[in-house]
């Protein structure tokens, strides 16, 4: 009974349920975003996100990373390619095929990890009575071009996550959540994911939308195109 119930115990520790994730936006992030992007912002235009794998963004979640960027643009009307370059190499060449009106280019940084290994120590021997946690900021840089290379958009959106690991933590931010906390300010569960998606999202979409009216506004400076040297006649010929 005793060996089941250390069983039952490591099980529950490695499980995460006694792990509290609190997400603080950063850098941009805490900026207002006035595209909705529940709306058709860019209904017609063909998008290409690229993920680049690095050494915090590994290749299985950069693929990830795309088909959910993907998901929300495709929701605002575009036709969106994805790339995840392997080998520091991109499986889309931009000289072939359609060119897209904007190629969307997302990597990600880890900027700061910090942890304490003699609390780890003492929340072990405490069995998580006493909280351990680990900080950490990343930043997800954003640049979107057009299909010639030239820069339309880019912000680093940072942000900061908190761990804390401990059965007294999430038991009584379990509780408050349940009983106290509205649903939009919850702590436990998957909150802190979801809430660091709604700001991604929204800033990303602002960017992009930001990207296009530049590209509008660029192409209307461009020259009208010549007309020929010999100009159509209209009429009988003498």
């Amino acid at each position: 009974m005793r060996n089941a119930g250390w069983v039952l115990l490591c099980g529950a520790l490695l499980s995460g349920c006694v792990t509290t994730t609190v997400y603080q936006p950063l850098s941009a992030l805490q900026r207002p975003a006035i595209v909705d992007p529940q709306l058709a912002n860019f209904e017609g235009m063909r998008l290409l996100v690229r993920c680049v794998p690095g050494d915090y963004l590994q290749a299985g979640a950069a693929d990830l990373l795309c088909r959910k960027v993907g998901a929300l643009f495709r929701n605002q009307g575009a036709r969106v390619e994805t790339d995840v370059p392997r080998n520091g190499r991109s499986s889309r060449n931009l000289q072939e095929g359609t060119p897209p009106d904007l190629v969307v280019n997302l990597s990600s940084r880890l900027l700061h990890k910090e942890s304490s290994g003699p609390l780890w120590a003492l929340t072990v021997l405490t069995l998580t009575i006493v909280p351990a946690y680990t900080e950490y900021s990343v930043a997800q840089d954003v640049t979107i071009r057009d299909s010639s290379g030239f820069v339309l958009a880019s912000d680093s959106l940072k942000a900061r996550f908190i761990e804390y690991f401990g059965a007294g933590v999430w038991g009584v931010n379990w509780v408050l959540d349940a009983v106290v906390r509205p649903p939009e300010e919850e702590i436990t569960g998957d909150a802190a994911a979801k809430d660091f998606s709604r700001d991604f999202y929204a800033q990303l979409s602002q960017l992009a939308f930001n990207a296009r009216v530049r590209a509008d506004v660029l192409r209307s400076f461009e020259p009208l195109p010549q007309s020929g040297s010999n100009p159509r006649q209209t009429g009988a010929v003498p």
